[in-house]
């Protein structure tokens, strides 16, 4: 085909003029992205700048282009139609959790009623739909209802009760849940536990963290370990508040030396990175002698 040394030039007017003058065909790649630059740098609008091997020809488009719009366009189009998936998608999730909850709050609301009495299985399913924070704050009045109208919590559901509060960053729910065995009748694990620790250790509530350790022999199917004491200590030492930080730093030692000091804590070696972290801040304060102790529980694990 023959060449055609054309370059189209649109005024501001929107005039088009058309300027014929013989260009040199690029030879390579690199003088292509030279051209590409420097016809960019001459418009302060939004240009596309198309070299086209096969017709030896450099077009330099304007915004208002047909190719580039229907190009932008399409994009928009894409992503519209992006966003209205997902909103549909949460909305059908939100729809399916409040009428699993409304079903299964009618029908727990009432002890007395043995008329109504859903399936084992419905809680566990309502769980499963939980995708934000204000659905599991909504769990404790229902859970307390299931227990009242004598149904069952296995551990299994225990479990993913938890695993949905941490989840959806809902540590003080979880907390909520461990606090009151008689009311609620949890069935947690070791795992539970160290989620619902690190979940509130990550969101600053330390008080809380230390007040669930403490829950752990309340349950006898429950040990603590050395990932809720690394937590703990992780989450003392991310205190940013300089009111805080000299409290927090102690509440680390603290729980670094009951690590060491208690022989019924199982995985205490899982908590050694955290205490090396320790060390760290404790060596830019200078505190040389609390460097020394925590070495030594670090040696003793």
């Amino acid at each position: 085909m023959a060449l055609r040394p054309t370059i189209r030039v649109f005024s501001l007017l929107r005039k088009q003029t058309t300027v014929r003058a013989p260009l040199v065909a690029p030879r390579n790649t690199a003088n292509v992205m030279t051209q590409r630059c420097a016809f960019h740098a001459l418009r302060p609008t939004s240009v596309l700048l198309k070299a086209k091997k096969s017709k030896g020809t450099i077009e330099l488009l304007d915004e208002n282009d047909p190719e580039l719009l229907e190009a932008e366009q399409q994009k928009e189009a894409e992503e519209t139609l992006l966003k209205n998936e997902q909103q549909q998608q949460q909305s059908s999730e939100n729809s399916t959790f409040k009428n699993l909850y409304e079903s299964l709050d009618a029908e727990t609301k009432d002890p007395k009623d043995l008329h109504h009495m859903p399936k084992h299985s419905r809680l566990n399913n309502l769980v499963h739909h939980i995708e934000a924070g204000d659905q599991a704050e909504k769990l404790p009045a229902l859970v307390e209802q299931w227990r009242n109208k004598r149904l069952p919590i296995t551990a299994f559901t225990s479990s993913k009760l938890i695993e949905a509060c941490c989840k959806t960053g809902r540590g003080d729910i979880a907390y909520t849940l461990l606090g009151e065995r008689q009311r609620y009748g949890l069935l947690p694990t070791q795992e539970d536990f160290e989620k619902t620790i690190a979940t509130l250790s990550t969101q600053g509530e330390m008080d809380k963290a230390f007040v669930t350790l403490a829950m752990v022999p309340l349950y006898n199917e429950s040990k603590t370990t050395g990932k809720m004491y690394a937590s703990l200590v992780e989450g003392c030492l991310n205190v940013k508040s300089e009111e805080e930080e000299g409290k927090s730093l102690e509440n680390a030692i603290s729980a670094a030396e009951d690590l060491s000091n208690m022989n019924e804590i199982q995985n205490k070696t899982d908590a050694k990175d955290s205490l090396e972290k320790l060390i760290s801040v404790l060596s830019e304060k200078g505190e040389n002698e609390k460097v020394d102790k925590i070495k030594q529980i670090i040696s003793s694990l």
